[in-house]
């Protein structure tokens, strides 16, 4: 199995019951832990962004500055 650098998910538990996609985001958050694997996501789910290492947030077309997650 392919072990990628960087693994990139748009909206991964958005069409997901709750169960599912905390199952999914497990899996995320396990191969950027385990393998060193980046992960970019796109989401606009609070409880999934709140998993991140670090936010990059898009408003009207524009990248806002980077922040690092709580």
């Amino acid at each position: 199995m392919a072990e990628p650098q960087v693994l990139f998910a748009d909206e991964p538990t958005g069409a997901l019951d709750s169960l599912t996609g905390e199952q999914v985001m497990d899996l995320l958050v396990r191969a950027a832990r385990d393998r060193g694997t980046t992960v970019v996501l796109v989401t606009h789910e609070p409880r999934v962004a709140a998993c991140a290492d670090r936010e990059v947030m898009v408003r009207d077309g524009r990248v806002t500055t980077p922040a690092v997650a709580p």
